[in-house]
């Protein structure tokens, strides 16, 4: 074997080394092209299936409705005309989304519907991955869970991929010069007709902005970016002009400042505007790499590394981007999308560019990390993103994901999903029930799709027209009992004689107070099945119905879905057909159900909240713990830990009551009743001092402010109880302590 050494190279080693260098170059730059090339595939692939769902959101009904009205009227409506409470009132929204997705339904039904949410989901993902780094791509796959979940068969869904492509042409055009700017116009002339997301586009136009000011003030990078200023504010000016290209002109902003005005009250009460709670329980979730909804905390992890990155390599306006981006879905959860997006485009970006930089360079020299281990360090990290994705998909393809998570309506595959009360809305239709008809805040899209014209709706989605008091208005009454004056109150004023609720029970509010709903005098239930309830209001014009239609809640029966269901639709039938039955007292019946639906899946919190509930009732407590323990492990944060707590103070196990509580509020969603609840332990077990900070603590989560202060009354008096107590409780301890002094 022939050794070479250094001074054995031909008198031509000008010519041969940097052939070699080049080679070297090449074969990196190939494999740089092939390992982004692989991620881009699996973060598509996931996408598909995470896009790709039965359709099942609360606001797509009402956008449906308003398309075929356009289609129907051949014009744009410019008031409500949906509703009896808000009819007239001056309504603007962006019309062509809901005319695109009628078009959708009317040529490919529901079928055509979900494969539009998953045809969303992957543009969304294909724009973010355009021009984009080996960490770009990895930080893609992290966020298809963000994705699909405002990818979502609705008109929001179009602001997700427009404003991917607003931030991925703008921020690589600041990072070259190039890009086809001149499509932002007219990007922004259809997104401001689709949704009012777009001003989500002209906030990133804005940032652009800033990012070209701040290297104009740098000598070194002055002159190039005053060029690419030059270029392009012609079509930034363009973009901000075709806003106005919609149906109301300016006025398209008025609608802006009224969701802006409303988003107290949303804040408060509709989980999509929610913030995100950083407690150490909630970033704990952050371990389940199983588990979809960690891609969040992962994001703004990433998004937290890129913003310290940035800071160091005095990029200052990008990361005033990321912390404005960690601000907002912080305080809001419904922007999960356009975080991810930023994360993706300009977090990725900042990442790569700093393991490029001379620094990080110097470091891999120094611990000897060649061309080759990088390149078995990226194969290594593209494996592990591989079966971090199939069985991601997996879950989703087997339906293990969407049977795992209450919050979803949805399952894999295409149509519609069964939480919908189709035959309630049916058997009103037929029967030529009295209007006006009464209907629960969520079911609201739904009736106007199915009930419109012939019946106006109570309220719907679009909040709006309606306010923030009359969703309140809405809530209020569904925790009442029907023969409430404040239900004859309101049935005399907007002369409701018919009320249609939804049972589902993720969706239906209506579900828990079911039994008062059946047992009360002035109103009688005319139709009951797995989804939804119809009741008569019992006056002289609805003698006749009644007479004919009233049937008994007791004796109802319910039927068999195995024949025309598929395994995950007879899954969420059989858990909420049991959870009815539950609500009736009818709880052996409710296990026969549970216990089917058990076969079929068995990891469902619900499903065991479920059946620790009828199994307490029937008088066997042990079982009941043991079910109610199971709920929650599996994730429950609400109901289950309160029954479980409830169970444990009957017994006097105070210190395991405490943990459960402690637990459950660190992860709830909304935990001010959770904290009201520990409070109260933590007196039992004479702990003032932790009492008062769980009192605070409600206080200060409280859904009770603005317009739904008046809903508090009660919560803050038992607030005030409790800190009355604790105060006398410390200073029983304090006499106690100085006595034996």
């Amino acid at each position: 074997m022939l050794v070479t050494t250094p001074w054995d190279i031909p008198e031509d080693n000008e010519k041969v080394l940097p052939d070699m260098r080049q080679m070297s170059i090449l074969q990196g730059m190939c494999f740089s092209r092939f390992a982004r090339l692989a991620l881009a595939i699996l973060a598509l692939t996931y996408a598909l299936a995470a896009g790709l769902r039965t359709v099942g959101d609360l606001d797509l009904g009402w956008q449906l409705a308003t398309g075929r009205w356009i289609v129907q009227h051949r014009h744009i409506p410019l008031t409500d005309v949906f509703s009896y409470t808000a009819a007239g009132k001056e309504w603007i929204y962006p019309a062509l989304s809901q005319l695109l997705l009628y078009l959708g339904y009317v040529f490919g039904g529901y079928a055509l519907l979900s494969w539009a949410s998953a045809a969303a989901c992957v543009c969304t993902i294909a724009l973010l991955l355009r021009r984009c780094s080996f960490v770009g791509a990895a930080l893609a796959i992290v966020s298809v869970p963000l994705i699909a979940a405002c990818t979502a068969t609705r008109a929001a869904m179009f602001s997700a991929v427009m404003f991917a492509a607003f931030v991925n042409v703008l921020w690589h055009y600041h990072q070259s010069g190039r890009g086809p700017l001149w499509a932002l116009p007219f990007l922004m002339c259809v997104w401001v007709n689709l949704h009012l997301g777009f001003i989500a586009g002209l906030a990133m136009c804005g940032a652009y902005l800033a990012l070209e000011l701040n290297d104009a003030v740098i000598p070194s990078r002055r002159s190039t970016a005053l060029l690419r200023l030059q270029r392009g504010t012609p079509w930034l000016i363009a973009t901000g002009i075709a806003t106005l290209l919609n149906p109301w002109g300016w006025r398209i902003y008025v609608a802006l400042a009224r969701q802006r005005d409303i988003l107290q009250t949303h804040s408060k009460w509709i989980w999509e505007w929610m913030g995100l709670r950083l407690t150490p329980g909630a970033l704990s979730e952050a371990l389940g790499w199983r588990e979809p909804k960690s891609a969040l905390l992962w994001l703004i992890l990433a998004a937290t590394v890129a913003f310290v990155m940035c800071l160091v390599m005095q990029r200052l306006v990008a990361a005033v981007i990321l912390a404005s981006a960690i601000y907002a879905v912080i305080h809001a959860i419904r922007l999960e999308g356009s975080f991810a997006s930023v994360v993706v485009v300009i977090g990725g970006s900042v990442l790569a560019d700093a393991l490029d930089t001379v620094p990080a360079r110097r470091v891999t020299e120094r611990l000897k990390i060649s061309a080759r281990y990088k390149a078995v360090a990226a194969v290594t990290m593209i494996l592990a993103l591989g079966s971090f994705v199939a069985i991601r998909t997996s879950d989703l393809v087997t339906n293990h994901f969407y049977l795992r998570t209450p919050q979803e309506f949805s399952t894999f595959g295409v149509g519609l999903s069964s939480w919908y009360p189709e035959k309630a809305a049916a058997f009103l239709l037929k029967k030529r029930l009295p209007p006006n008809v009464f209907n629960d805040f969520n079911l609201g899209g739904f009736v106007t799709w199915e009930l419109a014209p012939e019946y106006a709706d109570y309220i719907d989605g679009r909040s709006v027209p309606f306010g923030g008091t009359l969703l309140l208005r809405n809530i209020d009454l569904l925790t009442q009992s029907l023969d409430s004056a404040d239900w004859a109150t309101e049935a005399d004023t907007r002369k409701i004689n018919t009320i249609i609720v939804s049972l589902d029970f993720q969706a239906g509010i209506a579900l828990r107070a079911l039994k008062n709903y059946c047992d009360a005098r002035r109103w009688r239930p005319v139709f009951l099945d797995g989804s939804g309830a119809v009741f008569l209001r019992v006056v002289p014009e609805t003698a006749n119905l009644i007479d004919r239609l009233q049937m008994d809640c007791k004796t109802v029966q319910f039927e068999d879905p195995s024949a025309t269901l598929g395994k995950a639709e007879q899954f969420k039938y059989s858990v909420n057909v049991a959870a009815i039955l539950i609500v009736l007292d009818r709880n052996t019946e409710a296990l026969q159900r549970l216990d089917q639906a058990e076969r079929i899946f068995s990891e469902n919190p619900i499903l065991h909240y479920a059946k620790g509930i009828a199994l307490g009732n029937l008088g066997f407590p042990a079982d009941s713990e043991r079910e109610l323990r199971a709920s929650v492990e599996l994730g429950s944060t609400d109901d289950a830990p309160v029954a479980l707590a409830r169970l444990y103070d009957q017994k006097g196990r105070y210190a395991e009551e405490a943990r459960v509580l402690s637990r459950a509020a660190e992860l709830s969603d909304r935990p001010h009743s959770l904290y009201l609840m520990l409070g109260n332990v933590q007196l039992t077990l004479g702990r003032a001092d932790l009492a008062f900070a769980s009192f605070n603590s409600a206080e200060r989560e409280s859904p009770f402010v603005g317009d739904a202060y008046r809903l508090g009354t009660e919560f803050r008096a038992q607030i005030t109880k409790g800190r009355q107590r604790a105060m006398q409780m410390s200073k029983a301890r304090e006499l106690s302590a100085g006595g034996d002094r």
